[in-house]
């Protein structure tokens, strides 16, 4: 059996980083999403979460309030307003499909990006069944390559998935794993290289 070198472990880093980043820029030029600093273009809700609010207090002391995310130039609500607003939006939630309130989503493209994440975290999870019936097999503590290679695959697309949910804890654990698992596929593929 032929032995790999690095040059796999290579491949693999630059399309884990390249492919979001394209994907990213490909969408800004079609006009799917906002350039950086630009708000987002209904329909398409990168989020795809309920709305953030703002409370705005005028130096009078008075209260309004606004979504964040509304559509640039959108007037501030009076709390009357503001309340008919949740009550509208609750009712819109309210009439989703379960399985779209289960997974906090409104639309197929938040659906497929839980699905997306759901995925990863699968692959992420089998790393540790394929290493487990590696050590059964051997009787010993083993860490095969595959192990390495599902973390990688698994710890990019939760990466890709926690960007989308803005969860910074989900991709501070997940991108630092990512450079010791390259790290690792680094060692194994690169003792034919010395």
């Amino acid at each position: 059996m032929k032995r790999l070198t690095r040059t796999p472990v290579i491949v693999a880093a630059a399309l884990t980083l390249l492919v979001p980043t394209i994907g990213w820029f490909a969408l800004v030029e079609l006009g799917h999403i906002g350039k950086p600093g630009e708000p987002l273009a209904p329909p398409f809700n990168l989020s795809d979460r309920i709305s953030t609010i703002e409370l705005i207090t005028s130096p009078d002391g008075k209260h309004t309030a606004r979504f964040v995310g509304s559509e640039p130039g959108d007037p501030e609500m009076t709390s009357d307003a503001f309340f008919e607003e949740v009550a509208r939006r609750r009712s819109e939630r309210e009439s989703l499909p379960r399985v779209y309130r289960f997974l906090d989503v409104t639309s197929v493209t938040g659906f497929l990006w839980v699905a997306f994440g759901l995925a990863g975290q699968a692959v992420f999870m089998g790393r540790m069944v394929v290493q487990w019936r590696a050590s059964e097999k051997a009787k010993s503590s083993v860490v095969p390559p595959v192990f390495w290679w599902l973390s990688l695959l698994g710890s990019s697309m939760l990466i890709v998935y926690f960007l989308w949910r803005k969860e910074i804890v989900g991709f501070l654990g997940q991108s630092t794993g990512w450079f010791i698992y390259v790290r690792n596929l680094w060692f194994i593929y690169g003792k034919s290289d010395r």
